[in-house]
């Protein structure tokens, strides 16, 4: 806390007087009368009288400048910092600038990579919370670009892609055309010339469409250089220079060294493939004194090699040494292994130019461990000729077998031979193993097949087994005692026209019971036939205490819409019986049925006004006949088994209140899976 607050009194002091140490006039760069100074000096006033929010976004913008455009990493971070205080003075979570972010671009620049990732997934942890995918698609987009560095390049094309549908969803075409132009970076890494110039072209054409402010101007120096590098690959020598030169008279007008120093070190690449070694070096070394001027490590590194290498062919052994070891150091801390590899490979030749061989095949194995793909052939053939002078321990025997044309030949051929041998060996291993595996496969799963089946059966056990138990919870003796002695008590009474009603109605309800036992799913309009005719019965047997309505939704067909039987009836007779026929008074009981369909099932709303669940569950401890219904467990059972998902319920029972909190009824909604024809 202590370090935060000294932050932010620093900030009060260098905001309010500007005091931040100005770039000096190097390589034809000028602070003043740059738009890059320009937009550093406009974000500084805006500073003044904002809130926290916009002052947070304020200084994520200056953080970006100075690590990105000016290359002052130191800077950019003090502005990381006052992000996280004024987010930890104000505890305000919807502040747009999140420090994780920029801390996790300054560490990015500083080559800090393992922080900075950690800093970009907690950053995509709390922007995803608040639903900011803008934000998660830039710190996607950051961590493709460590992943390059890191060489882990297929990591980094699939965070790439990543990053471009979010960005595609966000309508950021800024963050389309970046993430083009990372993968074109890729493509050329990878030595696909063809789908860089293809991802280069694509981004460019993204940053036409925008305004051009800084950032698109910005975009557009880097998009030239990215160009340029992809036609020094194909050897279209003057065509790449033009870009690089391009790049670097955008880079000047606007005040940015980075991008200056790459296309400086860049032409420096040009003129070393046309053997002009003393103009090279020159733009190597403007390069290195750009970059030396910032702090992204991983940059100076790499203008360090690229000096060392001119040296090299200008034979200057010594000066290359040191300058490769510089080199090395750097990207030994910061674990970037392209860059690792390739002065491994420098100094392997460095020091085989200079008769070193010991020292040379030492460095050779060193860059081969780290090989990440098949040693190429011509890889593979100076290996072997460093593996034969280092064993032979001969110097003048040693050249003049190399200098044998024929025996080398003659040693290639058979060392081909070798490897054809070795290559039918290997695929006939290959070709067992892969054999062996087939049928380990195959086993499994003939055995899987034969567990699903026999589980299979077991699961329509189970379902019959309670399928004949909702049967009889259907057909409970309590029932049919009170139907048998409700058409006595009729008859005994001399209405036998009711009586005669009755027992129609009856012996129907049984036969539709019955009938769709037989089946394991029935129509709609047979399941809902059979709960009216239930209704009814009751409603005869209790004339004028119960009433109904069945509403089902004109859009499903009820004559081919099945599902599993008897599943509606013991939810209607727990209303009637625990919750209608307790009401007290002369208000009438009230049966709602409700059928809609929602996906692949239905969804059967059950209501009525009866006294509830609690007060039911008192009067049935109170009865001498307390009778334990079963049909709701049996049905949710069943309708259980019937499902890939079991973790959900599929009945669902709510306790209707008054704005009194009094109960006035009860709601039960099923969930139906809707069975196949059958």
């Amino acid at each position: 806390m202590v370090r935060h607050i000294g932050v932010f009194f620093y900030f009060l002091l260098v905001c309010s007087s500007y005091g931040y140490p100005q770039q000096s006039s190097t390589d034809g760069f000028e602070d003043n009368g740059n738009l890059v100074q320009h937009e550093i000096d406009s974000l500084r006033k805006a500073l003044n009288n904002t809130s926290s929010i916009t002052r947070a976004e304020i200084y994520g913008k200056l953080c970006l400048a100075f690590a990105g455009q000016v290359g002052d990493v130191t800077t950019a971070r003090l502005y990381a910092d006052s992000i996280g205080y004024v987010q930890n003075r104000d505890k305000n979570d919807t502040l747009s600038a999140n420090a994780h972010y920029y801390y996790g671009v300054v560490e990015r620049y500083e080559g800090k990579y393992a922080e900075a990732l950690k800093n970009f997934e907690k950053q995509i942890e709390s922007s995803t919370s608040v639903g900011n995918f803008l934000r998660v698609a830039e710190c996607l987009f950051q961590m493709a670009v460590v992943q390059q560095q890191l060489g882990n390049y297929e990591k980094s094309l699939s965070l790439s892609h990543d990053a471009f549908d979010l960005f595609k969803q966000t309508n950021s075409v800024f963050g389309l055309a970046i993430t083009n132009m990372h993968m074109g970076n890729l493509y050329n890494r990878l030595d696909n010339t063809t789908e860089a110039i293809a991802s280069h072209t694509q981004a460019l054409t993204y940053l036409n469409t925008l305004r051009p402010d800084l950032n698109v101007k910005l975009g557009k120096v880097r998009l030239l250089i990215n160009l340029g590098i992809s036609y020094t690959k194909l050897k279209e020598y003057d065509r790449s220079r033009k870009f690089f030169n391009e790049s670097l008279a955008m880079s000047e007008s606007l005040g940015t060294k980075r991008p200056a120093a790459t296309a400086l070190s860049n032409i420096g690449e040009v003129l070393i493939q046309l053997k002009q070694y003393d103009s090279a070096l020159i733009f190597h070394l403007r390069a290195l004194r750009l970059r030396e001027e910032g702090s992204q490590r991983e940059k100076i590194a790499m203008s360090q090699m690229r000096v060392g290498e001119t040296y090299v062919f200008l034979s200057k052994y010594a000066a290359a040494q040191a300058y490769f070891e510089k080199a090395l150091s750097i990207s030994s801390e910061l674990g970037s292994k392209p860059m690792m590899r390739s002065l491994l490979k420098n100094l392997s030749g460095l020091y085989a130019a200079q008769g070193s061989f010991n020292k040379a095949y030492e460095y050779h194995l060193l860059f081969a461990a780290m090989k990440d793909s098949i040693l190429t052939e011509e890889t593979a053939r100076r290996l072997a000729e460093l593996q034969t002078i280092y064993d032979s321990k001969e110097k003048d025997k040693q050249i003049a077998l190399m200098a044998k044309e024929k025996e080398v030949q003659d040693r290639e051929m058979k060392r081909q031979a070798t490897l054809n041998k070795a290559y039918v060996g290997g695929l006939l291993c290959f070709v067992i193993v892969g054999l062996l595996l087939f049928y380990i496969v195959r086993q499994r799963m003939d055995l899987a097949e034969k567990n699903n089946e026999i589980r299979q059966g077991e699961l329509k056990l189970q379902l019959k087994e309670l399928e004949m138990k909702a049967l009889r919870a259907q057909i409970n003796p309590h029932f049919l005692f009170n139907c048998m002695n409700a058409i006595n008590l009729m008859i005994l009474k001399g209405h036998t026209e009711n009586a005669t009603l009755y027992l129609t109605k009856f012996s129907k309800l049984v036969r539709s019971i019955l009938e769709n036992a037989e089946n394991p799913a029935v129509t709609l309009e047979s399941e809902m036939l059979l709960v009216e005719s239930y209704i009814q019965l009751e409603e005869l047997r209790l004339p004028g205490r119960i009433g109904y309505s069945i509403s089902i939704d004109k859009s499903i067909g009820v004559q081919n819409t099945y599902l599993p039987s008897m599943v509606l009836q013991p939810v209607v007779e727990n209303a009637i019986w625990h919750g209608l026929i307790h009401k007290e008074g002369d208000e009438k009981g009230i049966i709602s049925i409700n059928v809609r369909q929602h996906a692949d099932e239905l969804l059967c709303t059950i209501e009525d006004n009866g006294v509830g669940r609690a007060k039911a569950q008192l009067l049935r401890e109170r009865s001498i006949m307390n009778h334990k219904s079963l049909g709701m467990k049996i049905t949710e059972e069943r309708l259980q088994l019937r499902r890939l998902d079991r973790t959900r319920q599929c009945i669902q029972i709510t306790d209707l209140k008054d704005s009194l909190n009094h109960t006035v009824g009860t709601r039960v909604v099923i969930h139906i899976p809707i069975a196949e024809q059958v």
